[in-house]
C-alpha cells in the first residue's frame, strides 16, 4: 500500500521591526566615570602602619611592627619612608636549640639570643605606581586600587652595631574610601650583619660584638597595615 502525502508551503510575512539585528552596544554609556581616578594622590600625604613578617628567619623571632610615611609627587611617583620594628625572643626553632642542644651535641647549647641580631630598621624609598585600577567585590561597592614598587636604602640596627640596607619590593594599595585604605608590601632587604654561628653561644659563653664574623642577609619580609592619605 503507498500512501502519498502533498506538502504546501505558504509565505509567512514578519514585520521589519521583529527581525533581529547586528548590533554593537558601548560597555559602559558614561566611559568618563570609568576611566576618571576616584583617589586623587598628587601632592597628598599618607600615612599608616601594621604588622609584617619575616619568611626565612630561622632563630629570632618573625613577627615585626612597621610604619609608614608617603609623599606622593604625582599619581605616577612617591617618596617613602619605612620604619620597621622586630620583635624580641627566638623563634620556635631558636628556643629549640637553647633548651636542647645542636644536633651534632645535644648539651652544646645554642642561644643565638646572645649574638647581636635586627632590633629596628629605618628605609627610604623611591615609589613608582605602575598600576591604577579598580575593582568591585559587589554590586554596591567599588575598592580603588594602585600597585607599585619601590627602591631605597636604610640602616638596620643591631643593638651594638649597626649596617646599611638595600631595600627592593613591591605592593599594593586597596582604598575603601578617597582616604582611608589597606596596604601590603613584599620586600627584600639586603644588609650585613653578625653571623650567630661564627662563634660559641652556649649558656656559659658571652662574646663581644667584635668577636663575630659578618655575613650578608637576604631576607624576605611581608606586611599588612591600614593606611589614611591626608
Amino acid at each position: 500500500m503507498v500512501i502519498c502525502c502533498h506538502a504546501y508551503a505558504d509565505d509567512i510575512e514578519v514585520p521589519e521591526e521583529e527581525l533581529a539585528r547586528d548590533t554593537t552596544l558601548p560597555v559602559f554609556s558614561k566611559r568618563r566615570i570609568v576611566l576618571n581616578r576616584n583617589v586623587i594622590t598628587t601632592g597628598r600625604f599618607e600615612f599608616g602602619g601594621g604588622v609584617g613578617f619575616e619568611l626565612n628567619e630561622p632563630y629570632y623571632n618573625t613577627t615585626m611592627g612597621q610604619f609608614q610615611g608617603t609623599y606622593n609627587l604625582t599619581d605616577l611617583s612617591a617618596v617613602n619612608v619605612q620604619g620597621l620594628y622586630w620583635m624580641s625572643g627566638l623563634s620556635s626553632y631558636g628556643s629549640q636549640l637553647k633548651s636542647t642542644g645542636t644536633t651534632s651535641n645535644p648539651h652544646e647549647y645554642f642561644d643565638a639570643a646572645k649574638a647581636p641580631h635586627p632590633q629596628w630598621g629605618l628605609l627610604v624609598n623611591y615609589e613608582y605606581i605602575a598600576y591604577y585600577g579598580k575593582i568591585s567585590i559587589s554590586k554596591q561597592t567599588v575598592m580603588n586600587l594602585n600597585t607599585f614598587g619601590l627602591l631605597g636604602v636604610g640602616y638596620i640596627n643591631m643593638g651594638s652595631v649597626g649596617d646599611p640596607a638595600l631595600n627592593l619590593g613591591v605592593g599594593q594599595n586597596f582604598f575603601f574610601t578617597k582616604n582611608i585604605g589597606m596596604r601590603w608590601n613584599l620586600r627584600w632587604l639586603l644588609f650585613q650583619g653578625p653571623d650567630p654561628t661564627s662563634v660559641r653561644l652556649t649558656q656559659s659563653d658571652n662574646p663581644s660584638p667584635g668577636a663575630f664574623s659578618n655575613r650578608l642577609y637576604f631576607n624576605t619580609q611581608i606586611d599588612l597595615g591600614i593606611v589614611f592619605l591626608l
